[in-house]
């Protein structure tokens, strides 16, 4: 299927669908790829193509046509929670990242500023792997699930507090960062 008649069909499930939720829904990192494919179809913009897609004018093909090719991309889901035992908890939502990077999941990050971490980044995770050139991480505390900054001494992974720098032994890593994305 065809953008362009996805983008139309959001609509129809929602009217009041955002160009946001639509290019998140799309798997998009930002709203403005809606903006290019509503151009590419030869509209003003979201407003006016949810008025000819409401009133009829635009009707969304079925066929298979014109669209991304799906190689290029994954689709991971995403979680905005944590149970208590530091699983992830997922409510259906999924987003896109280059295909081929070792990515498990998609962290909406809801916790206090970090110095590179602000809340609402997308934070791209995988498993923990002692050679990768991360040094940030996702641990279980007894708080719950927090990030933390790795250093490797003696061939043994310790973990930092990335605010206070102290060590951190009581935590117990979840996953590594791979890539932040960040809304503006």
């Amino acid at each position: 299927m065809r953008v362009i008649d996805r983008i139309a069909n959001l609509i129809l499930e929602d009217p009041l669908m955002t160009a946001g939720r639509i290019a998140n829904r799309l798997g998009y990192a930002e709203e403005k790829t809606v903006y290019y494919w509503l151009h590419k179809s030869n509209f003003a913009g979201l407003t006016a193509f949810k008025k000819a897609v409401l009133h009829g004018q635009f009707l969304p093909h079925t066929g298979e046509r014109a669209e991304e090719s799906r190689g290029l991309y994954g689709r991971l889901p995403v979680t905005d929670e944590w149970t208590d035992e530091g699983k992830p908890v997922f409510r259906g939502d999924t987003f896109a990242v280059p295909s081929g990077a070792p990515a498990e999941l998609i962290w909406r990050y809801s916790g206090p500023s970090l110095p590179t971490i602000l809340p609402q980044d997308l934070l791209v995770l995988t498993r923990v792997d002692l050679t990768a050139p991360s040094p940030w991480v996702v641990v279980s505390t007894s708080r719950g699930v927090e990030i933390r900054q790795t250093v490797m001494h003696g061939g043994r992974l310790i973990t930092l507090d990335p605010v206070t720098l102290q060590r951190d032994n009581k935590c117990h890593p979840l996953y590594q960062i791979l890539q932040l994305i960040r809304h503006y």
